[in-house]
């Protein structure tokens, strides 16, 4: 009778002896980074790394390094705004932005939700708006420039609203509002 033995690596019984190494299953972190044969012992340290582990340490980044990556990142992004939206005053949008921003990711978004539902056309202004009474406060305004009659613009809006805005408002932290202007 035929011997059964447990394959170690596909965890059930086979027969025969185990299953031989070149048709082992990878688990997840094999199939995307292959194992680093090399090891270094840092003695400084005493902790085992591997070869990618010993090239990040070797190139670790400064507090201001990093700062300052993020401060260019964040310029990038700023900076991309006037491919999807319409800008009056761009030095203001950027210091708000600046100043608030938690909202940068949200106007990509925004912009990509606007586009699915009014279509890829639609024009989309942006602005800062300060309410007369209170000018040490601020927001921005999304405004939907469309040439729709005034109920289909809505009932469009509304759909979005019910879809994704409503769940999303919070992240805006009252720093941030849609509307429609009919041009």
């Amino acid at each position: 009778m035929p011997e059964l033995a447990l394959n170690k690596h596909f965890g059930f019984f086979v027969l025969g002896k185990e299953t031989p190494p070149q048709i082992r299953k990878k688990n997840n972190f094999e199939a995307i980074i292959p194992s680093q044969p090399k090891i270094q012992e840092y003695r400084d340290s005493g902790y085992y790394l591997d070869s990618i582990s010993a090239f990040a340490k070797n190139q670790s980044l400064t507090s201001e390094q990093i700062v300052a990556s993020q401060i260019k990142s964040i310029n990038n992004e700023i900076n991309a705004l006037p491919s999807k939206y319409e800008i009056s005053n761009f030095e203001e949008i950027k210091n708000f932005l600046s100043r608030n921003r938690f909202l940068i990711s949200l106007l990509e978004e925004i912009s990509n939700k606007i586009y699915q539902y009014y279509g890829s056309e639609q024009r989309i202004a942006l602005e800062v708006f300060y309410e007369p009474n209170f000018p040490q406060s601020s927001e921005l305004w999304i405004s939907v420039l469309t040439e729709l009659s005034a109920e289909e613009a809505r009932s469009i809006m509304d759909k979005l609203d019910e879809d994704w805005w409503l769940e999303n408002i919070n992240r805006a932290k009252c720093r941030l509002n849609i509307g429609i202007d009919y041009v």
